[in-house]
């Protein structure tokens, strides 16, 4: 007889170098309450420390059923979420994804599954991060961009999940962080093509968000916290200001933002906020560029080259953005 699908399918990008994260990963979604049907799919991304010894502890108390480890060369987070989604069991109508640094610490797939058993297309939750005082749904300044569960209905009081009401896509355009990589499930039944962009390294989640976000009809949340988003192989974050992996921050910034202007629909004034982040993020190219020259610090050129060919409209750009880095440059001495 043919097996029933799962309900829910956790697709786990997998590429770290300390041992026991996965680990640790794997079993908070093993521990979570309830009775929920789930495949956990591991993708190894040509990890150097291998998944499949990272999970076998775990099996002989739980089984290997729900557990599966897919193997492949190392082609970044992005195409790694796309193998998993690849290899969702057919009939499974629920999809989320958990970053193998993170681990859940509520109960984060019943909450979701009964949000999105209401006919919801999406849903997402609260998380604390590694670093950060605040919660995830806390961190924008701008109140109007924030999300506070009293302003929208109610749909279950026991377990605080409510309906959201409002411009969502505004609001994600706007501020896609608010979603974050391991609180969030959707629809997948509804949404099966969309994927992730191999080709953006640093913000390949926030085009697909974006993606779903153009589409989606109901939106349900909760303030509850269900997850903490640890400290692992996390090239963005990493790559701060000044260090020699800024620069590939910078690119990938530009990529991002021409990406978004030409693959989601966007209302003018959305095309008018994406374009400004794009001006900021050609600005960043040439503060980080001149800042690695000054310092005498490597600089990838063959990347500084792809991206003047990718976007031609920063190099006719380059004086009057050569400018202004240093104008404000002066500015602040001054201060």
């Amino acid at each position: 007889m043919p097996q029933t699908p799962p309900q829910i399918a956790i697709v786990i990008p997998y590429y770290q170098r300390r041992a026991g994260l996965l680990r640790q990963c794997v079993h908070s979604v093993l521990e979570q309450p309830g009775e929920i049907r789930f495949r956990v799919i591991v993708v190894d991304d040509g990890s150097p420390v291998p998944a499949a010894a990272e999970v076998a502890p775990l099996l002989p108390r739980f089984g290997d059923h729900r557990i599966q480890v897919v193997l492949q060369r190392n082609a970044g987070p992005g195409a790694a979420r796309n193998t998993g989604l690849d290899h969702v069991p057919a009939g499974t109508p629920l999809v989320t994804f958990l970053d193998s640094d993170d681990h859940w610490t509520g109960p984060f797939l019943e909450d979701a599954v009964t949000a999105l058993g209401q006919g919801y297309d999406l849903f997402i939750g609260n998380s604390t991060r590694t670093g950060q005082e605040k919660t995830r749904f806390e961190w924008e300044a701008d109140k109007g961009l924030d999300l506070q569960a009293t302003r929208h209905p109610i749909l279950d009081p026991e377990r605080g999940i409510h309906a959201y009401h409002g411009d969502f896509f505004d609001l994600l355009v706007r501020r896609t962080s608010l979603i974050g990589p391991t609180t969030f499930a959707y629809r997948f039944e509804k949404f099966p093509q969309v994927r992730f962009d191999p080709g953006i390294y640093n913000g390949q989640d926030r085009l697909f968000k974006l993606t779903l976000g153009q589409d989606l009809e109901r939106v349900a949340f909760s303030p509850r916290i269900y997850a903490h988003e640890g400290e692992g192989v996390n090239i963005f974050d990493k790559a701060q200001w000044g260090s020699e992996g800024s620069l590939r921050l910078v690119c990938s910034y530009i990529r991002l933002a021409r990406r978004v202007r030409e693959r989601i629909r966007l209302t003018p004034e959305q095309e008018a906020f994406v374009q400004g982040q794009l001006d900021e993020a050609r600005q960043g190219f040439v503060a980080t560029l001149l800042h690695l020259l000054r310092r005498r610090m490597p600089v990838d050129w063959p990347r500084v080259l792809a991206t003047l060919r990718e976007d031609p409209a920063l190099l006719a750009l380059l004086p009057v953005n050569l400018a202004r880095v240093v104008l404000a440059r002066r500015s602040s001495h001054e201060a």
